[in-house]
């Protein structure tokens, strides 16, 4: 059992009539955990205002759990229940009105490691995020200004967040990020696991 940070961002929006719809992203940081409440706030906020620029307004961030290892059994030590404080977090990504994407459709923002596969091949650590928007006029593309937003905040977590200067890294390890990319092109990530497709009868 190692000491590392990490932190899940767990976020609400309407999907499929259901406005109670949540999906995350789970973060793990460099440095030494906080060890009081306070300082935990402090630190889970600063990721969660770096990130509400990721997703449109329609999206809040409901919940903020954290942990101080990375030892994959381990209990998380910080859990803050935002919307049971009346405190969500929406998103602040400008409206662009008729270009939003579906809800299993997501932008994607990818974090290149320094360390090779066991094949040669250069490993990436991956973030998603629904919530943004589609270019104007080619619904394969994410939009400039999502682009731009993904990229910005790549760029926040990977060089140091807070100011404890806490750097995004894997789970397993703690390893230097060589370079964070943004991809262009819409993909799509599966909101709720979705039961077998009956037979017709």
């Amino acid at each position: 059992m190692a000491p590392a940070i990490g932190i899940l961002v767990t976020k609400k929006m309407t999907y499929r009539s259901d406005t109670g719809e949540e999906w995350s992203n789970k973060y793990w940081f460099t440095g030494t955990p906080p060890t009081t409440t306070a300082a935990w706030d402090t630190l889970t906020n600063q990721l969660a205002q770096q990130e509400k620029a990721c997703y449109r307004s329609a999206v809040e961030i409901v919940r903020l759990t954290a942990w101080d290892s990375n030892d994959p059994g381990a209990f998380s030590v910080y859990n803050k229940d935002l919307e049971a404080l009346a405190a969500t977090i929406p998103g602040t990504l400008p409206d662009e009105v008729g270009f939003e994407m579906a809800g299993d459709q997501a932008g994607m923002l990818e974090f290149k490691l320094e360390r090779k596969s066991s094949r040669g091949k250069w490993v990436y650590l991956r973030k998603y995020f629904h919530g943004g928007f589609q270019a104007a006029g080619d619904a394969d593309y994410v939009s400039a200004a999502t682009q731009d937003a993904y990229t910005a905040f790549g760029s926040a977590i990977s060089t140091g967040l807070g100011t404890g200067g806490h750097v995004l890294r894997s789970q397993k390890q703690d390893e230097v990020i060589q370079q964070n990319i943004t991809s262009p092109y819409m993909t799509t990530r599966t909101l709720k696991r979705r039961g077998k497709k009956k037979k017709p009868t």
